[in-house]
């Protein structure tokens, strides 16, 4: 199996711009790619190959500002780059048949998929990736600290003789890292351990309907899915004991304390954002429970306990109001005569 150490540019939308284009496109697209980077390795570790191409964008077609001054990417440049389409192909094409992608950090890969989604490309062959940076934190310090590229060069020794913030020189300082790593190892690792980075053991996304799903109509709704809501445990699919009820927090965000009997006590983390049709989603989060949150959840139960859930105040209609204020200001009126 191949390697593929891959790296993004990606051009920002300008406020203004953006909320239109999710709008009409009916799908999340938070930037559009305009450089893609990567280097290939073989089983052996040893670089074999490399692609680099940039993508003219077809939804925020001028270069932000800021993006033009960190990669050195001008507008002359993604003018005369080739369609996602056209690059993507060719870039499936150059990744072979065997491989798997190696990121620093989450970003790229995601990235990567809304703009396939936007475009109505097929994302299915960009599924097995792997977070070099969760690999070098398990192969040394054993924290979950985010470390930069950078720095992790630094600590190794490896020259940083190329200008950073193009897409190709860090997919090679990436595999240059990885050369470094045991990568094969970390991989086999990667694929059967849950991942603990902040005691994390699920997080997953419902009622997405930015890229596809069937989005809730109520934040109600969202929160009371029994699918969502009432989870086995991530570690051992057992059963889990609820102790206390649901709390809502600031926002929306509802945290539940659980308990399981063979891996202790976890908390069920809940929050519910808009959808761009104006359905919503939840993202549902399941943690180990440390003391500090288990105080602040029970804090927050005793604090409703004592003050009781805050009542609506029913609002008066439009009409219902004006009558009463000219009511009140014939009386006044009525008084000083």
């Amino acid at each position: 199996m191949d390697y593929i150490s891959l790296d993004l540019e990606w051009n920002q939308a300008y406020p203004e711009q953006l909320e239109a284009v999710q709008k009409r496109l009916g799908t999340r697209l938070r930037g559009e790619v305009i450089q893609i980077g990567a280097v290939k390795l073989d089983g052996n570790m040893k670089i074999v190959g490399s692609y680099s191409v940039i993508v003219r964008p077809r939804f925020f077609r001028h270069i932000n500002r800021h993006v033009a001054r960190l990669t050195g990417i001008t507008q002359d440049m993604i003018d005369l780059g080739q369609p996602l389409t056209e690059a993507s192909e060719r870039f499936r094409r150059w990744c072979g048949e065997d491989y798997a992608f190696l990121t620093w950090g989450p970003d790229d890969i995601p990235m990567l998929e809304d703009n396939f989604r936007a475009q109505g490309l097929d994302a299915s062959w960009l599924h097995r990736v792997y977070d070099l940076q969760k690999i070098y934190n398990r192969q040394t310090d054993g924290s979950h600290k985010q470390r930069s590229l950078e720095f992790v060069m630094e600590q190794f020794g490896l020259p940083q003789n190329l200008p950073a913030h193009d897409a190709l020189n860090d997919a090679f300082f990436t595999a240059l890292v990885a050369q470094k790593l045991n990568v094969p190892a970390g991989v086999a690792e990667y694929d059967k351990t849950v991942d603990l980075s902040d005691g994390v053991l699920l997080s997953d996304v419902s009622g997405d309907a930015d890229v596809g799903a069937a989005g809730y109509r109520t934040p109600f709704e969202a929160v009371h899915d029994a699918a969502i809501a009432e989870p086995t445990c991530p570690l051992c699919g057992g059963a889990l004991e609820f102790l206390e009820r649901t709390v809502h927090m600031k926002g929306q965000k509802y945290l539940r304390m659980m308990n399981c009997p063979t891996h202790g006590k976890l908390l069920l983390d809940l929050r519910v954002s808009r959808n761009l049709n104006d359905t919503f989603r939840v993202r549902r989060t399941i943690r180990v429970l440390d003391e500090e949150t288990e105080n602040k959840v029970r804090a927050r139960l005793a604090e409703e306990a004592v003050s009781g859930r805050p009542r609506r105040r029913r609002r008066r209609p439009r009409a219902e109001f004006r009558e009463n204020a000219a009511a009140t200001e014939n009386e006044g009126g009525n008084q000083n005569e």
